[in-house]
């Protein structure tokens, strides 16, 4: 990398060069420690090679070129990230394959990307849905069709009501997606239920029922059962709608989105009052999600906790896009993420407000900011604007 003498250097320079140096040192150590290693068995004993920095670009940020060794893919090298960090110095890893995949590029993080704010841009917003920025710094982003059903759970505090916010303001965004639902309380949904001014409808014109806006507040448990069943019986419209050459509703069709919010408290109520009616509920749930995607119908679940008696195993593997916020324990982690470590569960049933675990189609287990808009007051102001 210094293909001439330090002695001719400038102060510069010379620091320049031996920072490289202890950088490539520490990244060797750090493979070697880590087992990140190809082993040669030889006569005189096994040789261990770790990948080879082949160049170094002094930032910031800091960047390591990596030639992988044979049979080492990235994912090796992200797997690994939160051990090897702390020897070069770094908070995180950032890791970037090039070339056919026998490169990467390392670039060094001496911030953790999920302290502070992540802010939400101004509207109008096209293309794909921010779902947060993941320890690589790295935007995680799902086109709205892609996201597929959504389970969300997170205790009080934990950031899960910003998070929602952000998602439905960006939803509303589109000209062709559509929001409704079912929401006890009131208030997720309520500024999604007010008419929005516009030059070419009234506001007092009859609208279709998918257009009549969601059922806020615990109302007659008859009415909630009506009303969701209402929705199965738009979901088989939108399906008798399909062409016989397809095998989903053209996306010209639009989206919609269903937020069931709370949906365990939502069920504990109606159970209360009349046990079938419940089941009613449950079962109405559980067609839109099996049946929904192919209606361009999206389910977003929402609850402080999955529990497994009321989201059962056959609701969760409806939902491609499960999102945890800080719960209370382990299991309630595992619930929705079976694929995290112990360490990764039981750091997260303490994790700050904002930060998530996300799993989505095509990327594994993943730690996330989530986007910021201002608060409940921004929100309603954008879903309005």
């Amino acid at each position: 990398m210094w293909p001439f003498s330090r002695s001719v250097l400038s102060p510069e320079d010379q620091a320049a060069a031996e920072e490289v140096e202890r950088l490539t040192n520490a990244w060797e150590r750090a493979c070697l420690g880590a087992g990140l290693i190809r082993r040669i068995e030889t006569v005189s004993g096994p040789t261990l090679i770790p990948p080879r920095v082949t160049f170094v670009n002094l930032g910031p940020p800091d960047r390591l070129t990596v030639r992988l060794e044979p049979g080492m893919v990235a994912d090796d090298l992200r797997s690994l990230a939160p051990r090897l960090a702390p020897h070069l110095g770094a908070y995180g890893l950032r890791i970037e394959p090039r070339g056919r995949g026998e490169w990467c590029i390392v670039t060094l993080l001496y911030d953790d990307p999920l302290d502070g704010v992540l802010s939400l841009p101004e509207g109008p917003l096209s293309g794909p849905v921010l779902i947060g920025t993941d320890e690589q710094g790295q935007d995680v982003t799902a086109d709205p069709a892609d996201l597929g059903h959504i389970a969300v759970q997170g205790a009080t505090g934990s950031g899960k009501s910003a998070f929602l916010y952000a998602l439905l303001s960006q939803l509303t965004d589109r000209e062709h997606v559509e929001i409704t639902g079912v929401d006890p309380s009131g208030i997720l949904l309520r500024p999604l239920a007010e008419p929005r001014s516009s030059e070419h409808h009234s506001v007092s014109a009859p609208r279709p029922f998918h257009r009549s806006g969601p059922l806020l507040g615990l109302s007659d448990p008859e009415i909630i059962a009506d009303y969701t069943h209402r929705l199965v019986e738009d979901m088989d419209q939108r399906v008798r709608r399909i062409p016989r050459d397809r095998d989903s509703l053209p996306e010209s069709e639009g989206l919609r989105f269903l937020v069931f919010e709370e949906y365990p408290g939502l069920l504990r109520y109606l159970d209360a009052a009349d046990i079938k009616i419940g089941k009613r509920v449950r079962a109405y749930v559980a067609r839109l999600l099996a049946e929904g995607r192919k209606a361009g119908i999206r389910v977003i679940l929402v609850a402080q906790r999955a529990e497994a008696s009321v989201i059962g195993s056959t609701e969760r593997g409806q939902c491609s896009t499960r999102v945890s916020f800080r719960v209370d324990n382990i299991d309630a982690v595992r619930l929705l993420h079976p694929d995290a470590d112990p360490d990764t569960a039981a750091a997260h049933a303490s994790a700050v407000p904002g930060v998530a675990l996300v799993s989505s189609p095509g990327r594994p287990l993943t730690r996330v900011r989530s986007p910021w808009i201002g608060g409940y007051s921004e929100y309603v102001r954008r879903v309005a604007a």
